[in-house]
């Protein structure tokens, strides 16, 4: 009986196993490269954020085991704390390892699909992003914010923001959060708990704090 319950065991977790790899290996690239948050920092083709290198290009000069090797051990080819310049622009080297993380058949599917980007998808047409939703990646409130989905998880979801709140109180917000919130104490929202951390932008400028704002307050 012992001998039948180890074998059944054993049999679900190769199961489990494969199968969990198996998802991971047909999921499309752009969703990898959501869910695994590149697009946080990283933009390929019209989205993303500006935190690391554009991707786009990166297909071009780099081999597909470079990339793999990039998302597995950055360290390889770059030093963690240190500015780098990429392609004319200076960066701060922070990117994590994602050795332990992303398991290996979504590693080789993301880095399939970065590779492949400038050869299969250079001359599609890509739908233009509304003005608010671009300066919201642009200035990486994508870093702690959720919208569809896509973002951080230091900060509340926005995707429905506009449903309960004002375009005043969104851009208060942005300008003086401390008039809503209480700095470094923490706060629940839709049932989860933050730790208020969120800095006051009181240097963007008018237009692009309307712009922000009302895609915000859009948002139903």
């Amino acid at each position: 009986m012992k001998r039948f319950i180890f074998i059944a065991a054993l049999c679900f977790a190769f199961t489990f196993f494969v199968s969990s790899n198996f998802a991971f290996a047909t999921a499309s690239g752009p969703k990898l490269f959501k869910e695994y948050y590149c697009i946080n920092c990283h933009t390929l083709g019209h989205e993303g954020g500006t935190v690391g290198p554009g991707l786009s290009n990166v297909g071009k000069t780099k081999s597909l085991s470079w990339i793999k090797d990039q998302i597995l051990n950055p360290a390889m080819h770059f030093i963690m704390g240190k500015k780098s310049e990429i392609n004319g622009k200076v960066y701060f080297i922070r990117m994590p390892g994602f050795k332990k993380t992303i398991p290996p058949a979504a590693v080789d599917r993301l880095a399939a699909y970065i590779k492949s980007f400038p050869f299969e998808r250079a001359n599609l047409a890509y739908p233009k992003l509304p003005a608010g939703l671009a300066l919201f990646r642009d200035d990486n409130c994508i870093a702690c914010h959720r919208i569809d989905g896509v973002g951080g998880k230091v900060g509340p979801n926005l995707s429905h923001i506009g449903k309960t709140k004002s375009l005043s109180w969104i851009e208060t917000q942005i300008v003086d959060p401390k008039v809503h919130f209480t700095y470094g104490v923490p706060v629940t929202v839709n049932g989860h708990t933050y730790l208020v951390i969120m800095p006051a932008f009181k240097d963007i400028s008018a237009s692009q704090l309307d712009t922000i704002a009302r895609y915000l307050k859009s948002l139903k």
